[in-house]
């Protein structure tokens, strides 16, 4: 009599275990008509904003997202406005530079989210036939020690020029930072006006080296008209300023 209520009461804790198990399950809803969510990839702010970093070419993106209702919804990633690949899953390498991400989910009704984000690639090297503009190590330390190049000196750099900059980024400790904060970034000006601003902050300790951006007819237009362009920021020394 004994066994059997013992494998009675088995049997009762093994349902009971069995239904929490199952209560764990992650819920996914499944109508077509449900905005679409995208569980991962996320971050700490809650933003949905992040940065890959990929060390060169050679390394591909691998990653994968988590969207609900997954069984009417569609992932695109898209690079730089261009749909790179279908699906939850990205398996793929990118050229040298920054690149904008948007992961897009769309329902087979028309609801859509996304989220944003960026891709840094490392270039392994700055072109060996690239013009140097700088070899030497500088620290930009905002309005000390600043890395300025003339207009005059940028005459014969194009619109549409991809300039290459290598550094390094002080890590936390560093007495240069003194009493400072403790960040890395790199701005490009004309001058300090907010108006002047050819490259808005770049958070150095995100972006892989050397970091590109492209030289466009704005940046030309500012140089000019002012006369300069400066390599301003916090944080990080600049070794290499070249352009291609």
């Amino acid at each position: 009599m004994k066994t059997i209520l013992y494998k009675s009461v088995f049997c009762v804790l093994c349902s009971v275990l069995l239904l929490a198990c199952q209560n764990e399950t992650p819920f996914d809803t499944q109508d077509e008509n449900d905005a679409p969510l995208i569980l991962k990839p996320y971050n700490e702010s809650g933003t949905g904003s992040f940065t890959y970093i990929l060390a060169d070419e050679s390394t591909p993106l691998i990653d994968s997202v988590t969207v609900t209702p997954s069984k009417y919804t569609t992932v695109h990633w898209i690079v730089d406005d261009e749909i790179v690949c279908t699906g939850t899953k990205i398996n793929r390498c990118f050229s040298a530079g920054m690149h904008s991400l948007v992961i897009e989910a769309v329902t087979t009704v028309g609801n859509r989210t996304e989220r944003k984000g960026s891709i840094s690639v490392g270039g392994g090297s700055i072109p060996a036939d690239a013009v140097v503009l700088l070899a030497s190590s500088t620290d930009l330390s905002w309005e000390e020690n600043n890395i300025k190049f003339t207009a005059s000196t940028l005459a014969a750099m194009p619109v549409g020029a991809k300039i290459y900059v290598e550094f390094e980024t002080w890590p936390a400790g560093d007495p240069r930072y003194g009493t400072g904060d403790v960040y890395q970034l790199l701005r490009v000006i004309s001058d300090w006006s907010d108006d002047n601003i050819i490259l808005p902050d770049v958070q150095m300790g995100s972006v892989a080296t050397p970091y590109s951006f492209t030289y466009d007819q704005r940046a030309k237009d500012l140089v000019e008209s002012i006369g300069s362009m400066s390599f301003v920021g916090w944080g990080t020394t600049i070794t290499k300023i070249a352009y291609k």
